[in-house]
């Protein structure tokens, strides 16, 4: 009887036949397989469309600077998120579909996350955060700061607002809480009550706190940043 010629190892062989027999089994090859290991995080979207857009933004320098201050792997995908919901809307398409099954994924909290980093608030956020804190340790431990506790770091303000009403809930907070940042977000036709929101706030804390302010009007947003001083 002829010997076979065949040196592969037969217990990798069998393995193989295995995985391939029961990849076959399932209707699956075995890229197929690996693309829903790599993405099982991406599952709750559904939607493979949006899931090919959410793979994309991995590709960014935005993601690769903030997985450098950000570990937390929730964080991660929130961010994620967050850079798709931009897209999205840069593109002119739905994303409301989107921000529901963040909601019901990471609760209210991780959709103002998402929210947070669809408005470009990150990227401002190191900016301002980088010429006040010494070390890259410091730096990542305000950016979690305010990303753990973003109820009460972060307001955005949106056109229904009201100015009295607002005004005093951020000083409350900021009183209760005492961050080393404090950003007060808006966008289009809520800018206008922004500056009132930041002029009445600004009044009551300036002996502790100053302001800065990030404007495009090309984006049509206005960010501030109350920081506190270092008496």
């Amino acid at each position: 009887m002829a010997m076979s010629l065949d040196n592969s190892d037969p217990i990798e062989s069998i393995a193989k036949g295995t995985t391939e027999g029961a990849l076959n089994y399932l209707g699956m090859s075995l890229k197929t397989l690996v693309d829903k290991f790599m993405n099982k995080d991406l599952s709750f979207v559904e939607d493979e469309e949006v899931i090919s857009v959410a793979k994309e933004q991995r590709k960014k320098a935005e993601w690769d600077l903030f997985r450098t201050y950000v570990k937390d792997k929730e964080m991660h995908i929130l961010f994620q998120m967050g850079l798709t919901l931009r897209e999205l809307e840069n593109d002119k398409k739905d994303f409301e579909p989107l921000k529901n099954k963040i909601r019901n994924k990471f609760k209210k909290r991780g959709l103002h996350i998402a929210y947070f980093i669809q408005n470009g608030l990150f990227g401002k956020l190191i900016a301002n955060i980088l010429g006040r804190f010494r070390t890259t340790e410091d730096i990542k431990s305000e950016v979690e700061n305010i990303l753990n506790n973003i109820e009460k770091t972060v307001t955005f303000i949106n056109q229904f607002d009201k100015e009295e009403y607002i005004s005093e809930e951020i000083i409350t907070k900021i009183r209760a809480h005492s961050p080393e940042t404090f950003i007060i977000s808006s966008v289009g036709s809520a800018i206008e009550t922004c500056i009132k929101v930041k002029e009445s706030v600004m009044e009551i804390i300036s002996d502790n706190y100053t302001c800065e302010v990030y404007e495009n009007e090309g984006e049509n947003k206005r960010i501030y940043f109350l920081n506190r001083k270092n008496n």
